[in-house]
């Protein structure tokens, strides 16, 4: 946890000597989460700041542990559209990684294989990205590995632009494939 500190205040210090520099996004502006199975109790952290966007980069919990940047996570596209990261859950097996972001106010859920990521550094994959404009979509919990619990306003079954169910329901997406049905009202 003191590394995590260290670096977080490394972070921070970098952008304190710009006014405004720091932006939060949805909560607290350094997010982390343990990466399951990992030996080294790595964490998979995040932080949003207005000049470099998001920044995410995994950190060890250990006297010989080492941190890395992870450029291939940025979901920031470098233009002026500011882009907020709502939320992140890496599956139980840790080789995906959900993360819900918005443009504009426009929720998206993406998928990224996070093990080849950290272990490969691959810069594209072929994996679901669900839109839901004008609704929103929420992660709620991971059945297995590869199955994710969401709920959206939205029918991400037959999505259509405007498709609004009225009430949040809850769906369940099989990756790789995307595959979505519907569980239940919630």
């Amino acid at each position: 946890m003191l590394a995590v500190c260290i670096l977080a205040f490394s972070l921070l210090g970098a952008c304190a000597s710009k006014p405004n520099a720091l932006k939060t996004t949805h909560a607290d502006p350094l997010n982390c989460q343990a990466i399951p199975g990992n030996e080294n109790h790595q964490q998979l952290c995040v932080i949003t700041t207005v000049n470099k966007g998001d920044l995410w980069f995994v950190i060890g919990d250990g006297k010989f542990s080492q941190h890395q940047l992870i450029d291939e996570l940025s979901f920031s596209d470098g233009s002026d559209s500011p882009i907020s990261l709502y939320e992140f859950s890496i599956s139980p097996g840790g080789n995906y990684l959900a993360v819900t972001v918005a443009e504009e106010g426009h929720p998206t859920l993406l998928f990224v294989p996070l093990q080849r990521i950290l272990q490969e550094h691959i810069e594209s994959w072929d994996l679901p990205v669900i839109a839901t404009y004008p609704g929103g979509i929420n992660i709620e919990n991971w059945q297995s590995d590869n199955q994710l619990i969401v709920s959206s306003d939205q029918d991400l079954i037959d999505y259509r632009h405007g498709g609004e169910l009225g009430e949040f329901r809850n769906f369940l997406i099989h990756l790789p494939d995307g595959t979505i049905s519907l569980l239940s009202k919630q």
